[in-house]
């Protein structure tokens, strides 16, 4: 029998059936986070979070690019909108806008995130895999990476992100990345799900 061979967008889906395979026997570590709620490692100094109303436009405004993360043990560090967004900018500012596409039975809505640094309109973006689900804004592969190693293993990992606002108008985001591999024939599945938080400019 011929041999078969892959291309690389072949093997692209290769992988990510692996990791929707292997993602969906650890299915209770990776939980969809809508509505968006505070829990035990949300900082209480960011304040409540307001629903972002069916089609999540409460979100739209101006927001300061460099924020901040949690990190282990509660502390946060410094981390920009951009990065999470996987946009490469130095931006000062970014404003985010809503563009709906299609609202569901249910009330939530197939939408897109437009992504505007600095007003610099040559530089939109807009992240297509997002939707307003329970009033929060989900917008899921951000940032993909996929790897293999002949006789050793192989795997991928993957961003989503959940967004709300604070009471003071700050942009809440709570980042999913995970990644799932097969080494040696033995899964190995992480997830890690910090908070981030972007003050607005009240522009």
């Amino acid at each position: 029998m011929p041999g078969v061979r892959l291309h690389s967008m072949d093997i692209r889906h290769l992988l990510l059936a692996l990791l929707l395979l292997i993602t969906s026997v650890f299915y209770g570590c990776v939980t969809v986070r809508a509505p968006l709620v505070p829990d035990k490692d949300y900082p209480r100094d960011w304040g409540d979070l307001s629903a972002l109303g069916p089609e999540c436009k409460t979100i739209e405004g101006i927001y300061v690019n460099e924020g901040e993360v949690t990190s282990a043990g509660g502390s946060t560090q410094s981390l920009s909108l951009t990065s999470i967004l996987n946009i490469r900018s130095a931006a000062r500012v970014v404003s985010l806008r809503v563009r709906t596409r299609k609202m569901d039975q249910n009330g939530d809505a197939f939408v897109t995130l437009q992504v505007l640094p600095d007003g610099n309109t040559a530089a939109l973006q807009e992240l297509q895999g997002c939707f307003c689900i329970k009033q929060t804004l989900a917008c899921t592969q951000i940032y993909e990476r996929y790897w293999s190693v002949p006789n050793f293993g192989l795997g991928g990992s993957q961003r989503n992100v959940y967004f709300s606002v604070s009471r003071d108008r700050a942009l809440i985001g709570k980042l999913q990345n995970y990644h799932a591999d097969v080494i040696f024939a033995i899964p190995v599945f992480g997830i890690k799900e910090p908070w981030t938080r972007f003050k607005t400019t009240n522009e």
